[in-house]
Formats: structure tokens, sequence, C-alpha cells
């Protein structure tokens, strides 16, 4: 079942790209997920710099919903959400990291490294293989490689206490 899920949020990754570079936006990350309410496709879009709105997320619903119709991907019935990242978005990719650059962030390992799978601190820079923080538990510099990465999102608290 996890082989079909990770098919289908691939291919629509695949649809949606286009679309999304055609209003000028960016795909944060999708999800196909069973919930209590059934199966619901999420999709994450931002425009670079930020500010998504409630119309940009309805013209990309609308775009992506006929093409999936279309497509005839999902066989089963299902919601489409569209919606913004918020503050607190998934950081996945290098260019992710790069734009975030002096702000804090936690990161889950999938690994412990050093007997640790949790981090917070700052980042540093994003290199090829991995992102590089100052560790606040530590007082030091971590580098983790990306494929290490289980979750990785910004630190909300610490942009409202500076």
């Amino acid at each position: 079942m996890e082989e079909k899920i990770k098919e289908i949020v691939d291919r629509v990754k695949e649809l949606l790209l286009p679309i999304l570079e055609e209003g000028g936006f960016e795909l944060v990350d999708v999800e196909f997920v069973r919930e209590p309410v059934g199966w619901v496709l999420r999709i994450y879009a931002d425009r670079p710099g930020g500010g998504i709105t409630i119309s940009d997320c309805q013209w990309i619903s609308e775009r992506i919903g006929t093409l999936l119709d279309v497509e005839d991907l999902i066989p089963h019935s299902y919601n489409l959400e569209v919606s913004s990242p918020g503050l607190d978005r998934p950081l996945k990719k290098r260019e992710d990291f790069e734009r975030h650059r002096g702000i804090v962030v936690k990161i889950k390992t999938h690994k412990a490294m050093d007997n640790q799978r949790n981090f917070k601190g700052e980042v540093i820079s994003a290199g090829e293989k991995g992102v590089t923080i100052h560790d606040v538990s530590r007082n030091a510099d971590v580098e983790i490689p990306y494929e290490n990465i289980k979750s990785a999102r910004v630190d909300i608290d610490s942009l409202f206490n500076k």
C-alpha cells in the first residue's frame, strides 16, 4: 500500500510542477493520507519570497483537480486540499535551508548522531550533502546529512522571542 501511495504522490508532483511554474509558485510538499474523513490529497504550495493567497490556492486546486480527473490517477474518492505551508513549513530541499540561513530550526533525524536525534539551532549553511546548524544544546556547529533528516521545520518560538 505504501508503494502505491508513493507512486500517486510522485505522479501528482509531476503533474503539478508545470501548473505551479505557470502561476509562479513553488511546490513545498504533497501528502496522500488516510484520515477519519477518508483519503486526503494535500498540496502545500508557496510563492518564492513567501505569500500565497486563498485565490492562489483556488487557482491551483481548479487546475490540478481537472488534471487529476482526466488522468484518473486515484481510483477511489478523496478530498483535495491546497494550502500555504504556514510559518512552520517543512524544510526539505537545500534551497529551503539556504532561504532560512540565520533562522533557528528544529531537525529530527532518522539515525542518531552522537546519541542525539533531535537538534535545534541556527542554520549556518546548506551544502551539497547536508545542512550545518549551530546546535544550542552542544553550543557547536553540527552538519546533518540531508538523507538523515526525517523532518525539519522553523522554530516558531524563536521567531517571536528575538
